[in-house]
């Protein structure tokens, strides 16, 4: 009886182990953008979009934050909350379309593209240089 019982105690919890994995793998993406490869989170609710990756302490160098927008539009971006710099790329039909470089941490301004766009990546200061990221290069994700 208490073997049963194990065996469906470690059957649950293996359940609930993969459902949590599924759920998410569902809220990332690969994103690559002249072959280089992130690792995009995306956020799962509006407090998550405004919250975006405020109160983090840092961000792998292949890690980045993906927001997906139903339409195209000048979306605004801010630095609340942030504390570390940030390279923000606007893309839209599958290339970018505008750069935010460097947004320092504590910066009061607000990044608006020039463009309308309808994904934004968020990245670490000084990757879209170290890669060579331009408006116009292609992006794909998966």
């Amino acid at each position: 009886m208490i073997k049963k019982k194990l065996a469906i105690f470690f059957l649950l919890s293996s359940l609930v182990l993969a459902t949590g994995f599924l759920v998410d793998i569902f809220y990332r993406k690969v994103v690559r953008i002249d072959g280089q490869n992130f690792i995009a989170e995306l956020p799962r609710s509006q407090e998550e979009y405004q919250k975006g990756l405020g109160g983090r302490e840092n961000l792998c160098p292949h890690c980045a934050m993906l927001f997906a927008f139903p339409q195209k539009g000048k979306y605004a971006f801010w630095m609340k909350d942030m504390q570390f710099a940030l390279d923000i790329l606007f893309l839209a039909d599958g290339k970018i379309v505008y750069i935010k470089k460097n947004f320092a941490a504590d910066s009061a301004e607000i990044a608006r593209p020039l463009v309308p766009a309808d994904n934004v990546l968020e990245i670490g200061a000084g990757l879209s240089d170290r890669y060579g990221f331009q408006v116009g290069d292609d992006v794909s994700l998966y």
